[in-house]
């Protein structure tokens, strides 16, 4: 148990690529975040100490991204930051690097999160610097290259997910129509959250020229099993990921307020819930899902808990395939993964979804009496970060 304590949370909508937030910077997005946690909050810009933001797709981003949303924020410029690139994990990262930080006495109140806009990722010119006499330039997308590609094993991420359910065929259901079914009720809890005004208060309003959007984009719960049957994989003639048992595209960004537990007591400031624990877990490249399953079990075996006592799991969903293989690996029951729909029906902005998730936890806890709950995510390379955070 730490002493660090999650006092707010708060993020963008998610918006799909091309879509509603197509025109806002990830950098604005961020500063969006930042602002709207010190308007949820009412911490005083400068009581925080510290703040760390993950940013994935840097290309053409400008120096510093993390730093950018800092100063075009409210919080002071004499606000140190650092932005950090662990690919998914890279928001959850930042969020363990503010708790490090806060548990060592360096800080006593820190800002942590993360911001990405897929949509703006530029094409790059490999190359091009030497110059071309006569022939083809080749383009590429820093989105794909940046975020969605294994670069030791030279292959996509999706292709990856594909070996997973080759290894596991035999040993647990991970078939294209387990897959498109978990999806489809992804899409259900998503849809029925939002209905219900579920995130209406960790989501802040995000202007752009067409006007202010604050509600998620993404979830269709009038998809049928029929619809997903119909489309093709998206890796493979004969594969089972299609581009509807995958994490969508997107932007969007999301920041937490963390602190010391006496020092947020000092500021009046009412504790959401206290971490824990984290824990990474790594394996080789071809095995990033299946390290979420080592680092869930780790973390579970370390605090001495069962998975029934965990009231939610807030696990990225990547890949449907990865969730149910999970899910099926450590007996979770399926309504308490990502309870209110997840990436597969929202988005996966990348290094924004440790901020975002972590937001969405923390509501949660707000909102309902669960106990324990667990936020963390795959990492492109082979790896998975997990968190673990107790009611208070």
């Amino acid at each position: 148990m730490t002493n660090v304590v999650l006092v707010d949370g708060v993020r963008t909508p998610h918006g799909t690529l091309l879509g509603s937030l197509a025109d806002v910077s990830a950098v604005e997005l961020g500063r969006t975040a930042l602002d709207g946690l010190l308007d949820r909050t009412g911490i005083a810009p400068d009581h925080v100490d510290w703040v760390s933001l993950g940013n994935a797709i840097q290309a053409g981003i400008g120096q510093v991204p993390g730093r950018q949303a800092v100063v075009e924020s409210r919080l002071p410029n004499a606000t140190p930051a650092t932005t950090v690139n662990e690919a998914s994990g890279s928001g959850l990262r930042a969020i363990a690097l503010a708790a490090d930080r806060i548990d060592a006495g360096r800080a006593s109140v820190a800002v942590a999160g993360g911001l990405e806009s897929m949509t703006n990722a530029p094409w790059v010119l490999p190359e091009y610097r030497k110059g071309r006499r006569h022939g083809d330039v080749l383009l590429k997308d820093s989105m794909i290259q940046d975020s969605l590609w294994d670069q030791n094993l030279d292959v996509h991420m999706g292709e990856i997910t594909e070996r997973l359910v080759d290894r596991h065929a035999d040993e647990y259901d991970l078939s294209r129509a387990r897959q498109d079914e978990y999806a489809l009720e992804s899409h259900r809890l998503a849809a029925e959250a939002i209905e219900t005004g579920a995130f209406d208060d960790e989501t802040v309003s995000v202007e752009t020229p067409d006007g202010p959007v604050a509600q998620d984009e993404g979830p269709r719960p009038e998809s049928s099993m029929e619809d997903l049957a119909a489309l093709r994989p998206a890796f493979r003639e004969d594969g089972t990921i299609t581009p509807a048992n995958a994490s969508k595209l997107s932007d969007g960004a999301g920041a937490v307020l963390l602190a010391d537990a006496d020092r947020a007591a000092d500021f009046d400031l009412e504790p959401t819930c206290t971490l824990v624990d984290y824990a990474v877990a790594y394996r080789e490249p071809d095995e990033f899902n299946e390290a979420v399953g080592d680092v869930l079990e780790t973390l579970l075996e370390t605090n001495t808990l069962d998975v029934g006592e965990v009231g939610a799991y807030w696990v990225n969903e990547a890949f449907a395939a990865q969730s149910v293989y999970v899910m099926e690996r450590l007996g979770i029951p399926r309504e308490r993964m990502n309870p209110r729909g997840g990436a597969v029906a929202f988005g996966h902005p990348i290094s924004a979804s440790g901020g975002m998730l972590a937001a969405a936890l923390a509501h949660q806890f707000r909102q309902e009496s669960i106990e324990y709950g667990v936020m963390g995510m795959s990492v492109g390379g082979g790896g998975a970060i997990m968190s673990l955070w107790r009611r208070g």
